[in-house]
């Protein structure tokens, strides 16, 4: 059976979901740089640019840039949204994507997960499990 990794963190807004991860290597600026119908960032210089993310464990440090990830609440979106820092931006794309999101973790989630694990994001009981893709 595969090791887990549990960290414990903050909830803003609840639910329950279990999807593959992918992690952005930069801050990520929405708002005019999404394509909610096509579900992926269109910021150009961004690691991430064209990237799929429907259905993905977003993780990522914070958003930037006056935004936020409000545009995230239409169209294609993540499953579930893990970062470190919390930003008044964050909470409004918790409340208009409607998917579970968690922050303020005891320790940096961005050490453990790598684009392509499995992460169970549990906001409702505060935790999320990773399951390293190495191990499957």
């Amino acid at each position: 059976m595969a090791e887990k990794i549990r960290l414990r963190g903050r909830c803003e807004y609840p639910g329950c979901v279990e999807a593959e991860a992918l992690v952005a290597p930069r801050y990520l600026q929405g708002f005019t740089n999404v394509s909610p119908e096509n579900g992926y960032t269109t910021e150009r210089n961004h690691p991430l640019f064209k990237v799929p993310y429907t259905d993905k464990v977003l993780v990522f440090y914070s958003p930037r840039g006056s935004g936020g990830f409000l545009m995230y609440g239409f169209g294609k979106k993540p499953a579930a949204f893990v970062h470190t820092k919390s930003s008044p931006l964050t909470v409004g794309c918790a409340l208009q994507a409607r998917v579970p999101m968690m922050t303020d973790f005891e320790d940096d989630p961005l050490k453990y997960i790598e684009t392509g694990d499995i992460v169970l994001v549990n906001a409702d009981e505060g935790y999320i499990e990773i399951t390293k893709k190495s191990d499957k």
